[in-house]
């Protein structure tokens, strides 16, 4: 590297020199390498070559007032590769290009300069091509020199130096894409593809590059990262890495819901309230959380209540669904029995034979109102809670009637007669039935029956 740098510097400096020497006797024509750098640049530095490349580079121009001896106006400058100079089995070659007319007003033979000096472009840049040497080296140096016709009164040389490194194998260039996101498609995450190139200077197909995870592997939930590498012909390689990022944005879904309820209770504060809780199903959380409020046994007030239930899966995305429940308060109803004789009142308890038919009278009461219809029955019952059978009552003369045929209880033993209407029970009495005896039948603690 140092040779190389202190061989452009006496490049340089005799070109400097060069220049220089002739400045104060005509006009020139510097050749310009970089059009951006200010100045005049004659020795240009090229990025590193393979072997046999071919490199082409924009040259441009310019008529440069100076000294007393000046190109004529209305001339114009043609500018043709005469020569060049080329390290071994190089080649170089350039396009021609012009300077021209030259403006009437351009300075006159024997007149200096106007400062700063007046310049005239050239009509376009001169290509130049550079075939590299086929083998391998540092700090090559092409030399070409343009010829100028069609003016007089110019001096010094329109010339160029290029310098470069030969390089025998360049690495690859491995192209990753940026950082790439996905959706989580199940609990075990998502299903990734991408692309992976490479490009290499000198494999004339260009080499794959190899990843880890592969493209359309399954990632996980959360942030990977992707190595890739690539080695091309000749041994050298290039590697880089990207991220993959699953994500889970997916709201779970809730199945089951339950319907609006409209529920009844006797108790002015309200009542416990029971429902099946939805179920959910969420893409990537296998077990996504259920939960509702109030909950199912809760104790609700009458009126309105909303019961809201969220789903909410490990990556925290929720949904909610409501239903309404409404608490109507009912007062409670009382139910009462006046019985008829031969049964003397409710709870008392009433003997008689076995076989004897006993007429039942009973009148029933609602919150103390005497209710005259609906389904009346007297539901017959050992008095151990086994169920005997039970008969139909009928609404006649201002009560309820019907006839117990006490044959049907099974014999001797103690029962219990218990009268509803439309399921509702509004009293009961006990029947204490003896043997076959042909006593008529009596109340107990009474002295007499009313016929």
């Amino acid at each position: 590297m140092r040779r190389r740098s202190a061989r452009r510097a006496i490049v340089a400096a005799l070109t400097t020199l060069i220049l220089l020497t002739v400045a104060a006797y005509a006009d020139t024509v510097p050749a310009d390498g970089d059009a951006v750098a200010p100045g005049n640049q004659s020795f240009v530095t090229l990025p590193d070559a393979s072997p046999g490349q071919v490199v082409t580079w924009p040259i441009n121009f310019k008529l440069v007032c100076s000294g007393l001896n000046h190109a004529a106006a209305g001339a114009t400058i043609q500018l043709d590769l005469a020569s060049a100079t080329v390290p071994l089995d190089g080649q170089a070659s350039a396009t021609s290009t012009s300077i021209g007319p030259i403006p009437d007003n351009w300075t006159l033979p024997g007149q200096g300069c106007d400062s700063p000096a007046p310049t005239v472009a050239s009509n376009g840049p001169s290509t130049v091509s550079l075939t590299m040497p086929t083998t391998a080296g540092n700090s090559f140096l092409f030399t070409l020199l343009w010829s100028r016709f069609g003016a007089t009164g110019l001096t010094g040389s329109s010339a160029i130096t290029f310098q470069v490194d030969v390089v025998g194998n360049t690495p690859p260039t491995i192209h990753l894409p940026s950082d790439v996101s996905a959706e989580a498609t199940s609990p075990d995450g998502a299903d990734v593809t991408w692309s992976a190139t490479a490009t290499d200077n000198e494999d004339a197909t260009p080499p794959t590059p190899t990843c880890a995870p592969a493209s359309g592997s399954t990632f996980a939930l959360g942030i990977t990262t992707v190595h890739c590498s690539v080695t091309d012909g000749g041994g050298l390689k290039d590697s880089g890495s990207f991220l993959v990022r699953v994500e889970d944005t997916t709201v779970p879904k809730l199945f089951g819901m339950p319907h609006d309820q409209n529920l009844t209770t006797g108790d002015p504060d309200g009542t416990k309230l029971t429902y099946d809780e939805p179920t959910a199903r969420d893409i990537a959380d296998p077990s996504p959380y259920v939960g509702c409020k109030p909950a199912s046994g809760s104790h609700i007030p009458v009126g309105t209540t909303d019961v809201t239930c969220t789903a909410r899966d490990a990556t925290g995305n929720h949904v909610s669904a409501t239903f309404t429940v409404k608490v109507t308060y009912v007062r409670p109803v009382t139910w009462t029995a006046v019985w008829g004789e031969p049964v003397a009142s409710s709870g008392a308890t009433f003997t008689a034979n076995a076989g004897r038919s006993v007429p039942v009278k009973v009148e029933m009461f609602a919150n103390g109102v005497e209710q005259t219809q609906g389904r009346a029955l007297l539901a017959l019952a050992s008095c151990g809670g086994t169920a005997v059978g039970s008969i139909e009552l009928t609404w006649d003369a201002g009560r309820w009637n019907g006839k117990l045929d006490t044959s049907m209880l099974g014999g001797p033993g103690c029962y219990v007669a218990t009268a509803s209407l439309d399921g509702d029970v509004a009293g009961a009495f006990r029947i204490d039935l003896r043997g076959a005896d042909p006593a008529p039948a009596s109340t107990a603690g009474k002295a007499k029956t009313k016929p």
